[in-house]
């Protein structure tokens, strides 16, 4: 058995251009069309504490990491009840320079979330697959339902839109996520993980550091 300490190496001064290097790794030697995911985590007044996995959709102009999702799920209503949220991604099997596999996780820590405007929606909106435009406008989230009639709705309105554009519901929305920490840590096979944390400053600068894990 083998034992040595994982080490991140000259990290930029910046945690969004540390993140872009770390997605662009994990991103290579996968199929066109690679989609990364992120797990959520919000304070719920009846479970407490919920957390789901959601599509990673990008940064902001302003380099927030933001995700689409609509005004009836209940992570919509957890956020406007409490913008307080924690956000991770989990991306295993990326390549270093050296050619090593290595997994990462970073996570967004003491996040606030901001609704962005809605004048921003039309352009999200006409980038959606025709199956999230359809589940936008036939899907009660949370609700039960019968799956027989769940499709022919379905299938009704596919048929009915057929080479048709599709209208924007009002319930369609999106979220940015402004942290008080970037947490990234890294680990190969039979190493202990190396962690770098950036932490927001006074100042609006980002003070980084190696901590344990």
């Amino acid at each position: 058995m083998t034992s040595a300490l994982a080490k991140i190496e000259d990290f930029p001064s910046d945690p969004v251009e540390f993140f872009k290097q770390i997605l662009q790794a994990a991103a290579e030697g996968h199929p066109e069309g690679f989609m990364q995911e992120m797990n959520l985590a919000t304070v719920d007044e009846e479970f407490g504490v919920l957390n789901r996995t959601v599509l990673y959709r990008g940064l902001t102009a302003d380099n927030f990491v933001f995700y689409i999702t609509h005004r009836y799920t209940r992570n919509f209503k957890n956020l406007q009840a409490n913008p307080k949220a924690c956000i991770t991604f989990y991306m295993p099997d990326v390549k270093d320079q050296a050619g090593k596999d290595t997994t990462w996780q970073v996570r967004l820590i003491g996040a606030t979330a901001v609704e962005l405007p809605q004048d921003e929606m039309d352009g999200l909106w006409a980038k959606e697959n025709l199956a999230s435009q359809i589940r936008g406008h036939i899907c009660p989230c949370g609700e039960p339902i019968n799956y027989d009639d769940l499709k022919a709705k379905h299938d009704k309105f596919l048929q009915e839109h057929s080479g048709k554009s599709i209208e924007r519901p009002a319930s369609y929305t999106a979220w940015q996520f402004q942290p008080q920490r970037w947490d990234f840590l890294k680990v190969g096979l039979n190493e202990i993980a190396d962690r770098v944390q950036y932490r927001l400053q006074s100042n609006g600068k980002w003070e980084s550091m190696h901590i344990a894990t």
